[in-house]
């Protein structure tokens, strides 16, 4: 983007950069910047710079150079920094410019610095005592270049030295140095937030000239956001101000184009969106003052740059309005602008959006009667009113108005114009106002079902974020007819790269037992992936607790994964089967039966179980048995709080190398080293029951076989 300001240079423009310099420009001045506007392609350019900045690191280390040749080097060098390139090499020499006693060099020597120098770096120390000595001079134009300065340049280690002179500069007989003092202020108080001084504040905000109370609201801005309470007695102050600006009582030159202060305006009715929130009283008190606002801004502009303005007061105005205790005169005034936001340029139609979410948030019953109309800006051309639309709707449908939402979502879906981060967002909100708004848990499942088979990308490696909404829900709830859609939907589509794969796999021990259906996956298990490896064990360990021992030719195909290279494939396989050794194992799985006290009082009488207390013998049997039902873990997806897919007992090593036995749950979907150390293990977060004393790390032993063989040590 630097390229294209090359376009509009002009010898012209040059020529008033540098006028004042004894001799003008020099001829290689001129060729520098006729290069750079003559440059055709960014490789052009980037020759020419590479060719000046060799030249300026030569030219700078030449002793003796002219004051007027000192300052064609630092607009070069602002040309330089301008277009993207590094000019730090000469932070030296602005440095040293800006010691000189020309006004006019000096102006140039702490421009550099500022553009060169961020606030904090070693250099910038060099500058205060050249600073200091400004701010103490009798000339206001050395001072108030000091102030600016000081305002880019300065960080926490050097505020201390300078914030004494800077509050005697709010006394300053010339309003332009309070000003510039206030926002020296405002700069320390963002870089060191636990430092105020309301007192040195509230001074500049009833400072007589209009400018310096004015460069004092940012500093209230950011104290009534962080701490709206302790300045809630100031809500009068700022009314008072807001209705002299609005009735047009400062002086002409802080209109702009005729319009009054339209920056001061938002500041403050910012500043009333922080102090009138969830409190009734103040919202009451600056009612009126809302109301003034929206007619003055509401009424007809000479200029299109003064409508301009107005509307930005508008779109503030009523984000004050939403954002205060409600009141329902000045929400009806919201919602005709929002009207008319709606039905005018592309510019307010956003603008409408973003109100009309908020309208929502706060009022839905009223937000919901834009809901239609906002169906057809889904498919605007512009991406950012696309955007909001599709944000409006997932706080603004109910349950009248979810069918149409959903149909109108999918159609965009379908689209093969659809690009990736719109599929996102599209379908984190069909999950979010399904999940709200759905009329029974079919449905919410049949919609999902949808989005998998229309939006879903092709993958082997990772479950989509959707599958995991899908499996959660599952997961979680108890109802036939999904039962019947989640069976449909597994033995629809045998794809190993389509999202249903991960599906029909997590569905074999919980929705589909059937040691054939199975057979299916594990003779393609060659072709998947590690990550669906992991999760067919899983499913097949489940099945396994329900239908019995797995068949020989699955038990063949299976074995070998117990010496895989993947200590978690490796782990799942040895535990398939070993399980599927146990005799009666469905029996000792029977959810009819209260395994868990039989188990406990097992435990409890085994002497070298390993386990302290029942506490603890609770805490393992119970994730034991959440096993069974596919235990899930949250993540973040969207706007929603997902759920990812199965997890996976590991056991590791200790950190010292020795054998611990303990066992933590993994997520499938977590990234383990497979060359991992034991060392780098993580520590397990519960005791838990501990097997043999001969297990080894990927040893699977006779004792450690014959332990797990033993239902009291399961």
């Amino acid at each position: 983007q630097h390229y294209y300001i090359t376009n509009n240079l002009r010898m012209k423009n040059v020529e008033q950069m540098i006028i004042g310099t004894p001799n003008g420009h020099s001829p290689t001045f001129k060729k520098f910047i006729k290069d750079i506007a003559d440059s055709k392609t960014k490789y052009e350019e980037s020759l020419v710079m590479q060719v000046e900045v060799d030249n300026l690191k030569k030219e700078i280390k030449t002793p003796y150079a002219t004051s007027s040749v000192q300052h064609e080097r630092l607009v070069k060098l602002i040309y330089i920094h301008m277009l993207g390139y590094d000019a730090t090499f000469g932070v030296i020499d602005a440095i040293k410019f800006a010691q000189q006693s020309s006004l006019f060099y000096k102006r140039v020597g702490y421009l550099v610095s500022s553009l060169l120098l961020n606030p904090g770096r070693e250099e910038s120390l060099l500058l205060c005592c050249s600073l200091q000595k400004d701010l103490a001079s009798e000339s206001v134009v050395e001072q108030s270049m000091a102030l600016t300065a000081i305002c880019q340049l300065m960080g926490k280690d050097t505020i201390s030295a300078f914030l004494p002179t800077i509050i005697k500069k709010l006394s300053h007989p010339k309003e332009i140095i309070r000003k510039k003092a206030v926002d020296v202020l405002y700069q320390f108080l963002r870089e060191m937030p636990e430092q105020t001084h309301d007192e040195r504040y509230l001074k500049a905000l009833c400072d007589p000239d209009a400018g310096v109370m004015i460069s004092a609201l940012p500093i209230y801005l950011k104290l009534c956001k962080e701490q709206p309470d302790k300045y809630r007695h100031m809500n009068k102050a700022f009314t008072d101000i807001l209705i002299q600006i609005v009735e047009g009582r400062l002086h002409n030159s802080f209109n702009y184009h005729t319009f009054p202060a339209p920056w001061a305006q938002v500041y403050l009715l910012q500043i009333l969106h922080y102090l009138g929130c969830n409190d009734k009283q103040l919202s009451e008190n600056m009612s009126h003052v809302l109301h003034l606002v929206i007619a003055r801004a509401s009424g007809k502009m000479t200029t299109p740059q003064a409508a301009d303005a107005a509307v930005a007061v508008l779109y503030q105005v009523c984000q004050t309005i939403l954002s205060i205790y409600p009141n329902q005169d000045l929400i009806l005034l919201v919602t005709r602008k929002i009207d008319e936001f709606l039905n005018s340029a592309s510019n307010k139609i956003h603008l409408g959006l973003q109100l009309l979410e908020k309208l929502c948030e706060k009022q839905p019953s009223i937000g919901a009667t834009f809901i239609p109309q906002v169906y057809q800006y889904t498919s605007h051309q512009c991406t950012m009113i696309r955007d909001a639309a599709i944000k409006v709707l997932r706080v603004g449908v109910s349950p009248d108005t979810l069918t149409d939402a959903t149909r109108v979502l999918l159609d965009i879906l379908s689209d093969s114009n659809c690009s990736k981060e719109l599929e996102a967002e599209c379908c984190s909100t069909l999950a979010e106002i399904g999940r709200k708004h759905a009329p029974s848990p079919a449905w919410y499942v049949g919609l999902l079902l949808k989005i998998l088979a229309i939006a879903s990308p092709l993958s082997t490696t990772s479950p989509s974020p959707i599958l995991n909404t899908l499996i959660n829900y599952c997961t979680t709830t108890i109802d036939a007819e999904v039962k019947a859609l989640i069976q449909k939907a597994a033995q629809e589509n045998d794809d190993i790269n389509s999202q249903k794969s991960w599906l029909s796999i997590w569905a074999l021990g919980r929705y589909d037992p059937d040691f054939d259906r199975a057979g299916i996956w594990v003779n393609k298990i060659k072709s998947l992936s590690d990550n669906q490896i992991k999760w067919l064990l899983d499913s097949l360990v489940v099945l396994v607790t329900r239908l019995g021992a797995l068949p020989a030719p699955l038990y063949s195909t299976l074995h070998p994964f117990t010496n895989s290279p993947s200590p978690i494939i490796r782990q799942l396989a040895i535990e398939l089967v070993n399980l599927s050794d146990l005799p009666n194992v469905t029996d000792l799985f029977n959810t009819q039966t209260d395994m868990l006290s039989v188990l406990i009082e097992k435990l409890a009488n085994t002497p070298d179980a390993g386990l302290e207390n029942t506490t603890a013998h609770k805490q393992f049997l119970t994730k034991f048995r959440k096993r069974a039902n596919g235990p899930t873990e949250k993540v973040e997806f969207g706007h929603d709080v997902q759920e990812e897919g199965p997890k996976q007992r590991v056991n590791v090593p200790s950190k010292d190398g020795t054998p611990n036995p303990a066992a933590t749950w993994v997520s499938y979907h977590e990234h383990i080293p497979e060359e991992a150390s034991a060392n780098d293990k993580p520590e397990p977060p519960l005791s838990q029951p501990a097997l043999s004393s001969t297990y080894k790390w990927g040893e699977h032993s006779k004792q450690t076989r014959a332990t797990h063989s033993d239902p009291t040590r399961c």
